[in-house]
């Protein structure tokens, strides 16, 4: 089996190589201190096993990673304590259940672990199909989300049909996460998902997910509705900044539906509250479904959000809302 082992500590990591170079069923394909390089890796040749240690695993950026797993069956392993991995457990959203194993253990008994907790899913991947698109719309999607915002993108997503209006997207990552994460959330749902360029076209059944890293994502009325990518320094602490969306759709707010989800700070507050002054539909995740409860709270607590909803009914409300507001 080849195993791949992101860990910051490389001593650790020399210890747990050398201790699987003991059993002939193992065979480490790489170690990787970073999760960008190990993103990557598992990526362009995936591995039966990852071992992630505790640490890296509580990166926001480790919830992109367990997409890509799931999405090419990949098993992880936590290194760490069986109460490392309650830990885990508990914190995530949606509960997921993880093995873990103690690195520290002989080296017999570390191989021995590894292979008894490797549990494959023969789970089929839904079919999702893309309708052909439409470049006439009467509403647009707007969504910005941070620490949690993974899953619940994946939820929402999901439950939009493949001629849904056109969404853009600020989600807070690490640079070169963005392009795996648009490509994950496009296998999960019915409407095409891609990581925005300059120059984009807005089109029904058409996602597009704002690049990490280097640049804002504004939405330009002045090319006939169009993506478009500006660098600039951060704007309320981020970027790409969920504020300088929402705030590039003022000149069109009555015909945008804006949503802001789980996410610590207040990036995304401000903006929804001008959209939303501007004749807007704003919502909001609440608290009982929210990772981390801050830009959903602050944007409900200035009077941005006009209502709250649970994680599984903010893409149905997103749709009705088409239906209920003249543009």
């Amino acid at each position: 089996m080849r195993i791949m082992i992101a860990d910051t500590d490389l001593a650790r990591a020399d210890h747990i190589n050398r201790a699987l170079q003991t059993d002939p069923r193992l065979r480490v394909a790489g170690h990787f201190s970073n999760l960008t390089d190990c993103y990557h890796a598992v990526e362009h040749r995936p591995p039966a096993i990852v071992l992630v240690s505790a640490a890296m695993a509580q990166a926001i950026e480790f919830e992109v990673m367990t997409h890509l797993f799931e999405a090419l069956s990949v098993k992880w392993i936590l290194l760490g304590t069986h109460r490392d991995a309650e830990v885990f457990n508990a914190r995530s959203r949606p509960k997921r259940q993880i093995s873990s194993v103690d690195p520290h253990c002989a080296p017999a008994d570390l191989c021995r672990n590894i292979i008894a907790s490797v549990v494959r899913s023969n789970s089929a991947a839904p079919d999702f199909r893309h309708a052909p698109r439409s470049g006439t719309w009467d509403r647009l999607f707007l969504i910005g989300s941070s620490t949690g915002g993974v899953d619940a993108l994946m939820t929402v997503l999901g439950t939009m049909p493949a001629d849904c209006p056109p969404v853009m997207i600020v989600q807070h990552t690490g640079e070169g996460f963005s392009a795996g994460l648009a490509r994950l959330l496009d296998n999960n749902c019915r409407a095409s998902v891609r990581e925005a360029r300059d120059g984009d076209l807005l089109e029904r059944g058409t996602v597009l997910l704002a690049p990490s890293g280097r640049h804002h994502m504004k939405l330009d009325m002045t090319r006939g509705a169009r993506c478009k990518l500006v660098e600039g320094p951060a704007v309320s602490g981020h970027r790409p900044s969920v504020d300088v969306l929402f705030r590039s759709a003022l000149p069109v707010a009555r015909r945008c539906v804006a949503t802001i989800l789980t996410g610590m700070g207040r990036d995304g507050a401000e903006g929804l509250l001008e959209l939303r002054r501007s004749g807007a539909v704003t919502l909001g995740q609440n608290e009982e479904t929210s990772m981390v409860y801050g830009m959903p709270k602050v944007a409900f607590d200035i009077g941005a959000v006009e209502t709250q909803h649970p994680l599984s009914q903010i893409g149905p409300q997103m749709l009705s809302s088409t239906r209920g507001r003249a543009a």
